[in-house]
């Protein structure tokens, strides 16, 4: 069985070493019990992209890429470090009630910046 977090910091990795304006990257959470009503887990996550435009907290939906390793559906958004002050401030709220969890340090074995 996968497993959904190890994936997620995957994922992300592989934004940071492909999207240059990239500055942080976090997992999103919602409860187990949402996750349960929508039949599969999925990895959401918060990208910080200073090269992005302003579109305010849009989720983005990816079905699974078991090719490149990702064996569950995800969903991003990416916003502005400018939205992502507002997010922190409650000025611009995250879809679904998600809530900003745990950052995703970008790895230091020479493929990142």
């Amino acid at each position: 069985m996968a497993d959904k977090h190890q994936e997620a910091v995957e994922l992300a990795q592989k934004h940071y070493a492909v999207e240059e304006g990239v500055k942080d990257i976090f997992i999103l959470n919602e409860t187990a019990e949402v996750e349960a009503v929508r039949g599969e887990p999925t990895i959401k996550l918060l990208e910080v992209n200073e090269n992005t435009v302003p579109s305010g907290a849009m989720p983005i939906q990816f079905g699974p890429a078991p090719s490149s390793g990702i064996n569950f559906p995800s969903v991003i958004v990416e916003v502005t470090p400018s939205e992502y002050e507002k997010i922190k401030a409650r000025e611009l709220a995250l879809p679904n009630g998600w809530e900003i969890g745990e950052r995703v340090p970008r790895a230091s074995n020479g493929n990142g910046k």
